[in-house]
């Protein structure tokens, strides 16, 4: 620890040494009569015992072996008087420092065995709907869209056979259409989009059906007006 301590610190850490049971002789008697005379100091010390309260029952008390503390004492007792005084200081500032340090990471290891690990909780699928429809009657395509794994599923009725094709296009708000494939005339059909596409697959854009020369490949731009359209919604 740092020998120049702020006032404040040195009374926090002072705290801290009373708490710990690490102050002795005149020291702990002048901080014990600062901590009856003086409430602020008081609910310092009151606040790091019970900090350190929950760790007494946990953890054994760790000394560090006879040879650390008798070369201690070697160097104490060679020491001139003034030097001595300092030395103790930062003793006990060491050994508060040992010992919390030591706590603190005891009890995060602790913290970090016992706490149950929470189990995740998967999420649920977001799904996209579109009832894509003409202004009379006419086609109407239901679209359901699966965002977490890009699969569309269709239901399809009203479109007469011929020689084109119904095209689904997806085009984003303030955007320009994008070719999702041919569909059916009729019936249910499924298709998985590409990664791009999936991005284009928002709240509020929408789908449309044009009809297309038939085609396996998706054409890149429509060649007629929709005869059906529909906006996203997800739910």
């Amino acid at each position: 620890m740092d020998d120049h301590l702020t006032p404040t610190e040195e009374r926090d850490a002072l705290a801290a040494e009373l708490a710990l049971g690490l102050l002795e002789g005149q020291t702990r008697a002048d901080a014990l009569r600062l901590s009856l005379s003086d409430p602020a100091f008081a609910a310092q010390v009151a606040a790091w015992e019970a900090k350190l309260a929950p760790l007494h029952d946990e953890w054994a008390n760790a000394q560090p072996g006879a040879a650390v503390w008798s070369g201690i004492e070697r160097q104490l007792a060679d020491a001139p008087t003034d030097k001595v005084t300092a030395i103790e200081m930062r003793l006990r500032r060491w050994r508060a420092g040992a010992l919390l340090s030591g706590a603190v990471a005891a009890a995060l290891a602790f913290v970090l065995i016992t706490q149950p690990v929470p189990t995740p909780t998967p999420a649920a699928p977001q799904l996209a709907v579109a009832r894509i429809e003409s202004d009379a009657a006419g086609p109407l395509v239901l679209a359901r869209y699966n965002q977490s794994n890009g699969l569309m599923q269709l239901r399809i009725h009203g479109f007469e056979p011929g020689t084109l094709a119904p095209e689904l296009w997806v085009i984003p708000e303030g955007g320009t259409p994008v070719s999702l494939g041919q569909i059916g005339h009729a019936g249910e059909a499924e298709m998985t989009m590409p990664p791009p596409h999936r991005l284009l697959m928002t709240e509020g854009a929408t789908l449309a059906i044009t009809m297309e020369p038939v085609s396996k490949t998706p054409h890149p731009a429509p060649s007629s007006v929709a005869v059906a359209s529909g906006k996203i919604i997800t739910i």
